[in-house]
């Protein structure tokens, strides 16, 4: 007969304890991944589909154009010229070409030259200078106001620091029904390079959102107001939707009209005029 010789292992309690707590935990990880994965996932959606209560409506549909040619005449005249082209911009197919014409020694002052088919048409001042570097956005062309007329929009920045980055100036060309241009420009605070036009009634009249910073009562707000064209100038249309909304200023994403403010005082907060408002 082999006699066959057996070990018997005897383990503490400690030692079982521990063997224990690392199978729950264990077992609690393949239970609880599923629900981490669901929440990050859940967190990834609400960031991604965040917006201000604005943008559910209705936004334009752009054609934007980017293919600028600079011509650099800085050492003989001060000045720089940028140029686009648009082919078979107007109804009856002639193209338009821009130019933004900025001087060197004057950062205050541009002006915007409009051509059809080659012949200059209007000198537009423009109280902002172009570089290849504060031109936020392409150009845009869509009609803004629904006049069935194709319209021109341009973001610039001032090029500041901090929250001062976030200054630009917003200028509108509005076709005109003779074909010639309305120019509205104003300094606006902008988040992404172009905020896009919402269409709150569906009349065909875009909503033109505009952005300041207004403190009050020890915190800051983003208030929001809306404008529409008409009759050759922007008009404040706050009451017509209720508007404006505040948004608290925070140092990390915020999309929610503050409950701190009731909508009767943030009607005080109206904007009445535009800053830096230019009109050619």
């Amino acid at each position: 007969m082999q006699l066959i010789a057996t070990q018997t292992f005897i383990l503490s309690s400690t030692e079982v304890n521990s063997a224990l707590e690392g199978y729950i935990l264990m077992i609690a990880a393949i239970i609880m991944k599923p629900i981490k994965l669901t929440f990050i996932f859940m967190f990834l959606a609400l960031q991604v589909n965040a917006q201000y209560p604005f943008e559910k409506y209705d936004s334009l549909t752009y054609r934007q154009f980017n293919n600028w040619k600079k011509y650099d005449w800085t050492e003989k005249k001060k000045i720089i010229h940028q140029t686009l082209s648009i082919r078979s911009f107007y109804k009856n197919h002639d193209s338009l070409t821009i130019q933004l014409t900025s001087f060197t020694d004057k950062w205050d002052s541009s002006y915007i030259r409009i051509y059809r088919n080659k012949q200059q048409e209007q000198l537009l001042f423009e109280p902002m200078a172009f570089t290849e570097y504060n031109l936020w956005s392409s150009l845009i062309v869509a009609d803004f106001n629904g006049d069935s007329l194709q319209d021109l929009k341009l973001n610039a920045a001032y090029m500041g620091n901090g929250l001062a980055s976030m200054n630009a100036r917003v200028i509108y060309l509005f076709q005109t029904k003779d074909e010639k241009f309305k120019k509205v420009s104003f300094m606006d605070k902008l988040e992404y390079g172009n905020r896009m036009e919402r269409d709150f009634n569906r009349d065909g009249n875009y909503e033109i959102i505009t952005m300041t910073l207004n403190g009050y009562q020890g915190h800051n707000y983003w208030t929001f107001d809306l404008f529409n064209y008409e009759n050759g100038k922007l008009v404040n249309v706050d009451d017509k939707f209720d508007y404006p909304i505040m948004v608290q200023f925070l140092f990390k994403r915020n999309y929610k009209v503050t409950d701190k403010i009731s909508g009767s005082r943030m009607k005080e907060f109206k904007l009445k005029e535009l800053k830096d408002l230019d009109v050619k």
